[in-house]
């Protein structure tokens, strides 16, 4: 007797491996609240812009994608079997509830603190998962300790973002303030580069390139400096960047990266490393002229990181698992490499946004700007978005 293998239905496929469900709920989220943060940022809609676009970028965006990557990957670096189905869909389904209660909050409060505890739920319960596999961990496990530290600062912020919320006597801007510092910079970039810094000598082939044992704890370090000088000192936040800057750029010196190369899918990743360590060094310089010479950037040394290093690095790493992980050969088109380019198309209108702030000048510039971010995912899930969802072959 012999029986036939059913082929699984879409929703079945969709759902059969982490990065998709989570990816797919990162992009969409990211062309939906840049899209509301356009009129939240003109007056249009009446609710605080800067709170919006933080927490959707960091936990409705950024964190999607992170999920996507290391539901995938955290179990391969352990050397355990992979994650149950029924474990990261519980994640999925908190993921998407923050998002329509963030929704809804954006007209009726109370959804903001519904979304920051659906976020909290499932910090939570990926670091129970991730802890249970590092506990049975037999392989090196550095990288896996600094991942779940960073996982667990990504719950501290947001618990201060919900702090910030609740009405009281006390200076609740700057529970505000620290879960910036603390979402961005010890949770975001933290968390993307003891990932990349794993990665991307892996992919590229560079097998001789060891980190050394006290690089992750000193950018972590520098990385909490920033967050607290931001609040109470920002005088000295040029020179915290510049020391963490210099330290990524010694490294990425020693690791000898084949840069330039003919392969868009390494050349992404080395370019998003690269700002790493060059968008610290830029940002301090501009933090010295915010400083001592009164000009206002509208953040370009977050956003340097936030689309230099942490959009680019998205970017790369999501068309590579994207690709990998549904049976196609990992090689992409020209459409890819200039999507790949596009992404700094869409660093370069930040730039422009802040230099043209600082002479007065916002409009037309900030359309561009999150026009710009808009066209990059619109772009790309019309490239990927079947291959993503459906494991369409190219």
């Amino acid at each position: 007797m012999q029986f036939t293998a059913q082929p699984r239905s879409k929703r079945d496929y969709f759902f059969s491996q982490p990065h998709q469900p989570f990816f797919a709920l990162g992009i969409l989220d990211a062309i939906l609240f840049m899209l509301l943060f356009i009129p939240a940022f003109r007056g249009i809609i009446a609710t605080d812009a800067l709170y919006l676009h933080a927490f959707s970028m960091i936990f409705l965006v950024f964190t999607n994608f992170f999920y996507g990557f290391l539901y995938t990957t955290f179990p391969r670096f352990s050397g355990t079997e992979p994650i149950a189905t029924r474990e990261y869909l519980v994640v999925v389904l908190l993921q998407a509830l923050a998002a329509v209660t963030f929704l809804v909050g954006i007209w009726w409060q109370p959804g903001l603190y519904a979304a920051a505890l659906f976020i909290a739920a499932g910090f939570g319960k990926t670091l129970q998962v991730f802890y249970r596999i590092y506990g049975r961990c037999t392989l090196p496990k550095r990288d896996q300790y600094w991942i779940i530290v960073a996982l667990g600062i990504g719950a501290m912020s947001d618990i201060l973002f919900l702090l910030s919320l609740v009405p009281c006597k006390c200076a609740t801007n700057v529970f505000f303030s620290t879960a910036v510092g603390f979402g961005v910079y010890m949770y975001m970039f933290f968390l993307a580069f003891v990932v990349g810094f794993r990665m991307v000598p892996f992919f590229s082939h560079v097998m001789g390139y060891a980190a050394p044992k006290w690089l992750h704890i000193t950018i972590l370090v520098l990385f909490t400096l920033h967050s607290f000088c931001s609040v109470a000192f920002p005088e000295a936040l040029f020179a915290i960047d510049a020391a963490a800057g210099a330290l990524i750029v010694r490294e990425l010196v020693r690791m000898h990266l084949p840069f330039p190369n003919s392969e868009p899918l390494l050349w992404i990743l080395h370019l998003a490393l690269f700002w790493l360590g060059g968008g610290l060094l830029l940002g301090a310089i501009i933090e010295a002229f915010e400083t001592f010479g009164g000009w206002s950037s509208l953040y370009l040394p977050l956003h340097l990181l936030a689309l230099g290093f942490l959009t680019t690095v998205l970017i790369g790493f999501g068309t590579r698992v994207t690709l990998g992980h549904s049976g196609n050969v990992l090689r992409v088109d020209r459409v890819t490499v200039w999507i790949f380019y596009f992404t700094q198309v869409v660093l370069l209108g930040r730039i422009v946004l802040s230099i043209a702030a600082a002479f007065g000048h916002i409009s037309p510039f900030f359309d561009i700007s999150a026009a710009l971010w808009i066209a990059l995912f619109v772009w790309w899930l019309g490239k990927y978005g079947k291959v993503l969802m459906f494991g369409v072959k190219l």
